[in-house]
C-alpha cells in the first residue's frame, strides 16, 4: 500500500475535529459553507444521551428477555430486536467520531467506544478513516470504514454477501491480532491515532477472552444469543442497508461536488430515528462540522441545490435490487 502523503496528512490531521474550520470536502459552484449561521454549531448533548439510553435501555430489555424467558419465539423476537440495536447504535457512534454529542473529547470516545462495542467497531479507527471520507469524497483517494463490496447486487445472493460483508470480520481479526502482540496499524500514519486504535482492539480482545471463557465454564449459550448472533446475523446486514444509500451508484471516486455524488432519501420518523438522521447524507456531507441535532435545518437552506433525493427508502432498495440502481466504476 502506497503511504500518503506526510504533508497532505498533516494539514488533515490539524482539521477533523468536527469544528467549524473543519476540512471539507470539493463542492462545485459558489462556496458559502464558512459562513453558515453560527447557531447550526451548537452542540445538545442531552439530545443525543437521550437517544444513547433509549438504545441501551432497548438492548437491557431484549437481554433481560432472552434471560428470563427462555422460549424459543421470544428469544428470535429479542435477538432480531437486540441486533438492529446494534447497529442503530453505530449510527450514534458516528455522531461521537464527529464530536458531534458532546463538548469533550474524552466522553465523545467513550460512548462512542460503547456504541461501537457489540459489533466491534473501533471508535478511533472508524474515527480516523471515516474523517478521511469526508475529506477527500469526490477524488479516487476515497474510501470508507465500512467498506462494503457493492458488485453483483442485482442477484439475492449477490445482496447478501454484500450484506452479511463476512470480510470485514477479517479486517477486526487483524486488528486484534496486532493489538494482543502490541503492534500499530501500519496504514495509519498519525501515531497518536494509531496507539488508541491499538487499545481499543486489545479491550475488545480481552472482552472477547473473559465472555469466551465465562461462556466455556458455565456451557452456557448466552453469548452467542446476546452477542455473536445479533451482531452477525442482523446488525451487520441492517448496517449495511442504513450505509448503501449513502453514495451507491453516485460517483463519489472523481466527482468533486458534495451535492451530487451523496444521496438524501426522503424517510419517515423511524427511518430518520433507526438512521439517527443518516437519511439527510448530503447536509451532512456538505458540512460536517454541523453536528447531527442541526442537520434537517442545513438541510432545508440547501434542498433546492441537491442532485439525487429518493423518494424512500423502499423505493431505493426496489431499484437496487431491480437493477435500476448499480455500482459503477468510476475510477
Amino acid at each position: 500500500m502506497k503511504k500518503p502523503d506526510t504533508a497532505v496528512h498533516d494539514t488533515i490531521d490539524d482539521h477533523l475535529d468536527g469544528a467549524e474550520d473543519v476540512l471539507l470536502a470539493p463542492i462545485q459552484g459558489p462556496d458559502s459553507r464558512r459562513q453558515l449561521p453560527t447557531e447550526l454549531f451548537a452542540k445538545r448533548p442531552w439530545r443525543f444521551t437521550m437517544k444513547f439510553l433509549m438504545a441501551f435501555l432497548i438492548v437491557a430489555a431484549t437481554w433481560t428477555v432472552v434471560i428470563t424467558t427462555q422460549q424459543w419465539w421470544t428469544t428470535v423476537v429479542s435477538v432480531i430486536a437486540m441486533g438492529m440495536m446494534y447497529a442503530h447504535l453505530v449510527t450514534l457512534q458516528h455522531e461521537c467520531l464527529h464530536e458531534h454529542a458532546y463538548r469533550r473529547r474524552w466522553v465523545n470516545r467513550l460512548v462512542g467506544f460503547m456504541c461501537g462495542l457489540f459489533v466491534l467497531s473501533s471508535y478511533s479507527h472508524f474515527k480516523y478513516e471515516h474523517l478521511r471520507h469526508h475529506a477527500f469524497l469526490g477524488t479516487p483517494k476515497n474510501q470508507e470504514f465500512f467498506n462494503y463490496r457493492f458488485n453483483d447486487l442485482g442477484t439475492p445472493l449477490g445482496f447478501a454477501l454484500c450484506a452479511f460483508h463476512p470480510g470485514r470480520y477479517l479486517n477486526v481479526a487483524k486488528g486484534l491480532g496486532r493489538s494482543v502482540i502490541w503492534q500499530l496499524d501500519p496504514s495509519v500514519t498519525k501515531i497518536r491515532s494509531a496507539k488508541k486504535i491499538r487499545t481499543e482492539y486489545a479491550t475488545f480482545a480481552v472482552i472477547i477472552i473473559a465472555t469466551t471463557m465465562i461462556s466455556i465454564a458455565t456451557a452456557s449459550p448466552l453469548a452467542l444469543l446476546l452477542w455473536a448472533l445479533p451482531a452477525l446475523l442482523i446488525a451487520e446486514p441492517a448496517h449495511f442497508l442504513i450505509e448503501l444509500p449513502e453514495h451507491f451508484g453516485l460517483n463519489s471516486q472523481t466527482d468533486p461536488d458534495v451535492l451530487s455524488n451523496t444521496r438524501t432519501v426522503r424517510a419517515g420518523w423511524f427511518g430518520k430515528w433507526y438512521t439517527n438522521g443518516n437519511d439527510l447524507h448530503t447536509a451532512h456531507h456538505y458540512h460536517q462540522g454541523v453536528p447531527m441535532v442541526n442537520v434537517p435545518e442545513l438541510h432545508e437552506m440547501i434542498e433546492n441545490r441537491i442532485v439525487t433525493i429518493e423518494s424512500s427508502y423502499f423505493s431505493f432498495y426496489r431499484d437496487v435490487i431491480k437493477g435500476r440502481i448499480r455500482h459503477q466504476d468510476f475510477s
